[in-house]
């Protein structure tokens, strides 16, 4: 029987190119799956990124879906959401599941900051019914927990991955869910989607090997600086002994920020840079600039602490402004709660 994966991406203008990459990614390392499906949905794309993404899917014998989301954002509109830094693109996911035709009931969903450098078969077999999903657990904070009413010690996905079961999503009534909590009980969060993912699902969600969703975190503040800054626990993290399987061979890395830039900025020392130029050199973008970014006075302060001092002294350090940034938030909660 032909392996069939759907992959979801969603994207804006900004984030185009890097998108445009992680899908060579895809390609490159799953040339062996017969019907691979990608699916953009299209926050105000450019007509030259559109075409530039149908030339990469026609380069390797793919076929790609871009999706009209204007429904979706009128939708997001007339239930008085509040957008994310100005746009509404990572809502998008959470209205678009149901309308999508697929050939399959699963769905993995990823974000455009991840490179694919690894096989992903697994996951066209995998188990997941019963659950809305499958999700590796995400690197933060606990105290952020407090900020969207999840207890300190219960889990906390990041969903910049997602393996979704769509017929249990369907069954569940997940979107008739999301929009009745965006409209009766709180329609603004910081990590918006992954927030309503996790208030809403979590219970309903099954783990998935971190591998599948490595942070990049653990190579720029190892995987023990990545432990005391978030004070990972067995009951409500990855056990350390998987933390360190997945750090020999991730399967998806997620390029997550920090002080270092991301790979597809100038000036960046992020740890998958090199990774990200092997597959934006195979890409149709390979000609065209990384992004300027103008860095604030606080980032350079940050990235000059991290070069010069070791990292058992800047951990401490960074801790401490994840702290602060973090009740910062909680008390906006608060204000807009009350």
């Amino acid at each position: 029987m032909a392996k069939t994966l759907n992959v979801l991406y969603q994207s804006d203008n900004n984030y185009a190119e890097l998108t445009g990459v992680s899908i060579v990614s895809l390609y490159e390392n799953n040339k062996h799956i017969e019907n691979l499906n990608v699916y953009l949905l299209n926050d105000n794309i450019s007509e030259e990124n559109l075409e530039l993404m149908k030339i990469t899917a026609k380069n390797y014998n793919r076929k790609i879906t871009i999706v009209d989301t204007k429904e979706i954002l009128e939708r997001l509109i007339a239930l008085k959401v509040e957008p994310y830094k100005n746009t509404y693109t990572t809502y998008f996911k959470l209205f678009a599941i149901n309308q999508l035709k697929l050939p399959t009931n699963r769905l993995l969903q990823l974000d455009g900051d991840t490179i694919i450098n690894q096989p992903l078969d697994e996951l066209i077999d995998m188990d997941i019914d019963g659950c809305v999903c499958a999700a590796t657990y995400a690197s933060i904070l606990n105290d952020y927990k407090k900020c969207v009413n999840i207890p300190e010690n219960d889990k906390y996905y990041n969903c910049g991955v997602l393996l979704i079961n769509t017929d249990f999503w369907k069954e569940y009534e997940c979107e008739e869910k999301i929009v009745y909590h965006l409209t009766h009980e709180r329609n603004r969060y910081f990590i918006v989607d992954q927030d309503i993912i996790n208030v809403l699902f979590r219970d309903k969600i099954k783990y998935l090997h971190l591998k599948y969703n490595f942070n990049s975190g653990y190579y720029i503040y190892g995987i023990d600086g990545s432990i005391k800054i978030y004070n990972f626990k067995d009951e409500y993290y990855s056990s350390r002994e998987l933390i360190e399987e997945a750090y020999q061979k991730p399967y998806i890395y997620h390029c997550m920020g920090a002080m270092t830039g991301r790979p597809w900025e100038q000036d960046n020392i992020h740890p998958q840079n090199d990774l990200y130029d092997k597959y934006l050199a195979m890409s149709v973008w390979k000609d065209k600039p990384k992004k300027i970014v103008r860095r604030s006075f606080i980032f350079r302060m940050q990235r000059r602490l991290y070069l010069l001092l070791p990292l058992k002294l800047y951990i401490p350090i960074h801790k401490i402004a994840l702290k602060n940034y973090v009740n910062k938030m909680n008390k906006s909660v608060q204000k807009h709660d009350s």
